[in-house]
């Protein structure tokens, strides 16, 4: 008979950001990309914005995965069915210290974008 158990342990992840934060920064964007994307090559879709007032943060989903079953080009998916209340608390984890190390509490103006096969979410904060 199999079980499954659950443990603790300490993980490392990436995420991406454009433009320098600076105290002519005016918006800071944290901005989430769709399932099979990496957080780097989504940053391309807000190069337009004025670097001078935004900075953009892109957290990278934490499960990469190879694409169009060839071992070429990798990403991402935020979540499964899989486990989902034990991952949706890792992602909050991995949030929370992003929030954290960038200081996003005194984010001058904070605004929230997430992509999800062609629906697009955008919050104000």
């Amino acid at each position: 008979m199999s079980n499954e158990k659950k443990l603790s342990y300490t993980i490392y992840n990436t995420y991406s950001t454009l433009n320098e934060k600076t105290s002519r920064t005016k918006t800071v964007w944290l901005v989430f990309h769709g399932i099979g994307y990496l957080s780097r090559y989504f940053l391309k879709y807000f190069k337009h914005l004025d670097p001078e007032e935004n900075y953009i943060i892109a957290p990278q989903a934490q499960s990469k995965y190879y694409l169009n079953g060839e071992y070429r080009h990798v990403g991402a998916s935020w979540l499964t069915k899989e486990n989902l209340d034990m991952e949706i608390e890792n992602v909050l984890n991995y949030l929370d210290a992003v929030y954290k190390v960038e200081n996003l509490a005194e984010a001058p103006n904070l605004n929230i974008l997430g992509y999800s096969q062609g629906f697009l979410l955008l919050q104000d904060s």
